[in-house]
């Protein structure tokens, strides 16, 4: 169960920090250094060796918190959406032009379904997450030629800032 309690994010762990390493050993070193400088816990670390088909779970693991992210960004934003519709709408009736004074019924539901819908797509943009593209493919390059991959999987933006100050000097790339 997700102990999150962003309104949008169900992901336990929301936040990523990925380091390419050359070698085993050094993987090995920042994982250690994860684990007792940054205090990750084991399961907040995984490492992605070179051809590794285990690739995807590893830098995606929360699949539920990925769903519990779809529903909930949807249902508060689509609500959010139709409760703004309807209040611009009352607005209109109330104090704007002719045109939406004459027609409230129109009014109302022109801006009961365009609100709503435009926040569903801001809550499909939330969902798709485009940052984790970017670590996607560079492990899926960095695995592929043969290098190893560690992923520290963050509980909020001040673990993921520890973590990259804790591999940054280590890192081939981050």
């Amino acid at each position: 169960m997700s102990n999150n309690n962003d309104v949008l994010q169900g992901e336990d762990f929301s936040h990523t920090v990925s380091a390419q390493y050359n070698s085993q050993a050094s993987a090995d070193q920042a994982v250690q250094r994860l684990i007792q400088s940054a205090q990750l816990a084991p399961h907040q670390i995984k490492v992605v060796q070179p051809h590794d088909p285990h690739m995807g779970h590893k830098v995606e693991p929360d699949d539920k918190g990925i769903a519990r992210t779809l529903v909930k960004s949807h249902t508060v934003l689509g609500l959010g959406g139709l409760v703004l519709g309807l209040l611009l709408a009352t607005v209109l009736v109330l104090f704007g032009p002719p045109v939406t004074r004459s027609s409230p019924l129109m009014t109302f539901i022109a801006l009961g379904f365009i609100c709503p819908i435009f926040g569903l797509i801001i809550a499909g943009a939330v969902s798709l997450r485009p940052d984790h593209d970017v670590l996607l493919e560079k492990t899926r390059t960095a695995t592929d030629e043969g290098h190893w991959t560690v992923i520290a999987h963050c509980t909020d933006t001040e673990q993921q800032a520890q973590v990259k100050q804790t591999i940054n000097h280590s890192a081939q790339t981050l």
